[in-house]
């Protein structure tokens, strides 16, 4: 059962994949906001979640900064499913859309959001420094993105969040960000990183 679950991490799918994603969104509930807070959101702004599985942090972004749009994105139908019933009335009041594809195949709007942010889902992406393009793409210019990972494997360790943050830092430079930065927070289980970055004005 708990090997199942693991497989399940990457795109959870049926009843296994429902248990998936409450473990995921309680384990998440700390980084997803200290994530959130790096982003520095504002009346009016567009933000994406990219990987929002059950829609906690959509609804914690829609709750805590009543004035803007929150999307997801999420390559789970499942969670789309668990997660339309919990933000049922910010649908139906077109304050979020929720999208189901990979990150390296969907068919974002260029410069369409300010605020980017994924937790926990960047290094199940198939081609991340493609994803992370268009992400770039995705942003407004001067728009802000914060990628948070903590790693969860077997061999989780600080020098392994050390290393996924370096990864990030370096995919984000080679796309074209600027005013990169990356922090660290000990949260259990394990040390945990966000880079955050900003799209260049003009871009």
């Amino acid at each position: 059962m708990f090997s199942l679950i693991k497989r399940n991490f990457s795109k959870p799918k049926g009843i296994i994949g429902v248990m998936t994603g409450k473990i995921m969104a309680q384990e998440n509930k700390v980084i997803n906001k200290w994530t959130i807070s790096r982003l520095g959101i504002r009346r009016g702004d567009k933000v994406l979640e990219v990987g929002y599985g059950p829609g906690y942090a959509l609804e914690y972004i829609l709750d805590h900064y009543p004035v803007v749009r929150a999307d997801g994105l999420d390559i789970s139908e499942t969670m789309k499913e668990l997660a339309s019933k919990r933000l049922r009335d910010s649908i139906d009041a077109g304050k979020t859309e929720l999208m189901t594809a990979d990150i390296g195949e969907a068919n974002l709007p260029d410069h369409a959001y300010h605020k980017i942010l994924s937790v926990n889902n960047y290094t199940i992406w198939d081609e991340p420094r493609n994803g992370l393009s268009r992400l770039f793409d995705a942003l407004i210019p001067g728009g802000t993105i914060a990628i948070t990972m903590q790693p969860r494997e077997e061999n989780a360790s600080p020098n392994k969040t050390k290393m996924f943050g370096k990864q990030i830092y370096d995919d984000m430079r080679a796309c074209g960000f600027e005013r990169i930065s990356m922090k660290f927070k000990r949260v259990k289980p394990e040390m945990t990183v966000c880079v955050t970055a900003r799209k260049p004005r003009g871009k």
